[in-house]
C-alpha cells in the first residue's frame, strides 16, 4: 500500500497488519485441517498429477472403475434427468442410501471404498428430508447408525470449496447435487459458461475419487418422446461434461411403473442404451428392477397410438393386396404422398418386431 494513497500513514500500517493477521491465521487453519501438507499445497493449487504415456501403458487398469457395476464410474460426472415430481431426488436417495449402507441399488451390487456420501439439497429442507428418508427406511429396515456417512448439506453458497472441505476433511465415493438448476447462477442455455462451471466439479471429482450426479429437468416435449441425452433442460453443454446420463420416464400406462434409461454412457456398451430398465416405484419412495426390458421407441407408444398404427396399416394392405393398388394409387385415395404411406407400412412394420423382440 503506498503512502501516496493513506490519508493517515499510521492508520495504513495497522490496516496492512491486520490483513496480514487474517491472512496468516487463515492459512494456518487450513494447514491444521488437512492430512498432510502435501495434500494442502496439491488442494490449494488444484494440481492434478500429470501422468505420461508410459505410464498409463504400465498401471495395473483394465477397465474403468465402477462405483456400481456395469453401470456407474468411479470418478467424474453423471446426471439423472426426468420431468418433474416423477421421482428424481426419490431414485437418487435411493441411491445415496445403497452407497452408504452397502445394499443393492436396483439389483447392482456396490464397491464402495468409503461408504460415505455427501447429499446437497436445494428443494428439501432438514425436516422434509428427515420424513422422507423416515418413509424410505420403512423399506430399507435400516439402523440409524447405518446411515451416519450420509451427510445432507443444505447451504449452496461457495459450494465448490464447502464440497472440498468436507471431503478433504472425510472422503466420500459419492456427492449428489440436487438440483443443477438451483446452484448454477448462469443461464441454461450458455454453453461456455454451464461448460466451465462443471468443470471445477470434474477437477473436483478428479481431486478427490469420487462420482458426482447432478439432478436436472428435462424439457416439456420430453414426455412424449423417445429417452435421449438431448431431453436435457439447457444448452449442449451440459450433457457433454457427463461421462454417463440416465432418463428416469413414468410409464404411460401404469402409475406406479418407471423407465430407467441410459442415454450416455461413455464407458459402456450399446446394448446398454437401447432398452430402459423398468423398475417399480414403492409407496414408500424405494425402487425394486422388475428385471424387465423395453426399448426406447416402445416407451412413448401408448395404446391409442398403436391402434391408429395397426389400423393404417391394415387398410393400406387391403388396398394393396386385395386391390392390387400401388403405393402412389393409395396415397391418392387417402389424401397423402406415396412417401407417407411408405413411412406408416416401415412404422408399423419396426414396432411389430420391437414387439416381438421385447417379448422374447
Amino acid at each position: 500500500m503506498g503512502t501516496k494513497t493513506c490519508k493517515d500513514a499510521t492508520h495504513c500500517v495497522s490496516t496492512a497488519i491486520e490483513d496480514y493477521k487474517k491472512r496468516a491465521s487463515k492459512i494456518i487453519e487450513d494447514a491444521i485441517n488437512c492430512r498432510d501438507a502435501t495434500h494442502c499445497v496439491s488442494t490449494e493449487n488444484n494440481d492434478i498429477p500429470n501422468a505420461s504415456g508410459m505410464e498409463l501403458l504400465n498401471d495395473d487398469i483394465a477397465e474403468i472403475p465402477k462405483l456400481i457395476d456395469p453401470i456407474f464410474h468411479r470418478v467424474g460426472l453423471a446426471a439423472l434427468i426426468g420431468s418433474s415430481d416423477g421421482g428424481k431426488s426419490s431414485l437418487l436417495r435411493d441411491l445415496a442410501v445403497s452407497v452408504v449402507s452397502g445394499r443393492d441399488f436396483l439389483g447392482w451390487k456396490i464397491d464402495a471404498i468409503h461408504k460415505r456420501a455427501y447429499y446437497v439439497s436445494t428443494e428439501d429442507d432438514k425436516m422434509a428430508i428427515s420424513y422422507l428418508l423416515k418413509k424410505q427406511n420403512t423399506d430399507y429396515g435400516l439402523k440409524p447408525q447405518e446411515l451416519e456417512n450420509l451427510v445432507y448439506i443444505f447451504e449452496t453458497d461457495n459450494l465448490v470449496d464447502r464440497l472440498e472441505k468436507e471431503l478433504r476433511n472425510k472422503p466420500a465415493d459419492l456427492v449428489i447435487i440436487d438440483a443443477f438448476a438451483d446452484v448454477f447462477t448462469g443461464q441454461l442455455y450458455e454453453t461456455n459458461r454451464v461448460r466451465a462451471f462443471l468443470n471445477e466439479f470434474s477437477q473436483l471429482s478428479q481431486r478427490h475419487g469420487c462420482l458426482i450426479v447432478f439432478l436436472h429437468h428435462t424439457n416439456k416435449r420430453s414426455d412424449e418422446i423417445a429417452p435421449s441425452k438431448h431431453n436435457a433442460l439447457g444448452s449442449q453443454g451440459f450433457e457433454a461434461k457427463m461421462r454417463l446420463m440416465i432418463e428416469l420416464k413414468s410409464d404411460i400406462q401404469t402409475n406406479n411403473l418407471k423407465h430407467f434409461c441410459i442415454v450416455k454412457g461413455n464407458y459402456l456398451s450399446h446394448k446398454y442404451k437401447t432398452h430402459s430398465y423398468l423398475i417399480k416405484f414403492t409407496e414408500n419412495m424405494t425402487f425394486s428392477n422388475t428385471e424387465q426390458r423395453i426399448h426406447y421407441d416402445l416407451l412413448y407408444q401408448n395404446k391409442e397410438r398403436v391402434e391408429v398404427i395397426e389400423s393404417e396399416y391394415n387398410e393400406i394392405m387391403k388396398m394393396h393386396k386385395e386391390h392390387k393398388m400401388t403405393y402412389k394409387q393409395i396415397g391418392l385415395e387417402m389424401g397423402v404422398s406415396d412417401a407417407t404411406i411408405s413411412r406408416k407400412v416401415r412404422e408399423y412394420k419396426k414396432l411389430k418386431a420391437l414387439e416381438e423382440s421385447n417379448s422374447k
